[in-house]
């Protein structure tokens, strides 16, 4: 068969070898439906679409309680920590410095790490602000 022959063909679809005799010919657009009653869409036309939506729904549930809903409850405990920063905290920096505030304005802190020695930081470079030493001995005795 060669290529003017085959272009015609792909032009005209009712002219296809391949149909047996007596068959209606195929036009674009339309489809061909089981005449037997029975087959593979019989039984999937009767299912609920919803059902199938079900296992995907349980996995964002579980994918929220186990990473989504922790990690949101720890992001606003750590913002109320780096509000409640006041002058005289000890803090440690996320590069693992020890220091105590010195001054605090609105996103920048000013720390001391020893005497005459004054740094300033981001507010969000601190990691932890420590509990009094005071306050550690008594719990602990």
């Amino acid at each position: 068969m060669d290529f003017l022959s085959f272009a015609a063909l792909a032009q005209d679809p009712t002219s296809s070898p391949a149909a047996p005799a007596g068959a209606e010919p195929v036009t674009a657009g339309t489809t061909q439906q089981p005449t037997d009653g029975g087959g593979a869409g019989a039984g999937a036309s009767g299912a609920n679409p919803f059902m199938s939506f079900v296992p995907l729904i349980l996995i964002i549930g579980v994918f929220y309680f186990v990473m989504i809903g922790p990690e949101r409850k720890q992001r606003k405990k750590r913002e109320a920590m780096l509000a409640a920063i006041k002058k005289g905290d000890k803090v440690v920096t996320t590069g693992g410095m020890f220091a105590s505030v010195a001054a605090v304005n609105e996103d920048v802190l000013t720390l001391q790490v020893a005497d005459d020695v004054r740094m300033r930081f981001s507010r969000a470079a601190i990691a932890q602000v420590l509990e009094d030493e005071s306050a550690e001995s008594s719990a602990k005795s």
